[in-house]
């Protein structure tokens, strides 16, 4: 019983320093990690909508043609 009490310390404390790891030293954003001329966020535009304010989603025909 003690063997196991131990190994569910151990995981826990495993998962969690590693959790804080990789939270406070390996982790960017998308618009951190991918600054390349072909795809560009800047940072102001991260997670806005990028097609623009009105769009619903839906797929209509344009009437200025």
């Amino acid at each position: 019983m003690k063997v196991m009490l131990s190994a569910f310390a151990v995981a826990i404390l495993l998962a969690v320093g590693a959790g804080t790891l990789l939270n406070t030293t390996f982790q960017q954003t998308a618009d951190q990690r991918f600054t390349t001329t072909g795809a560009k966020l800047n940072h102001g535009e991260a997670g806005s909508n990028l097609v623009g304010q009105d769009w619903s989603g839906l797929a209509r025909p344009s009437t200025t043609e």
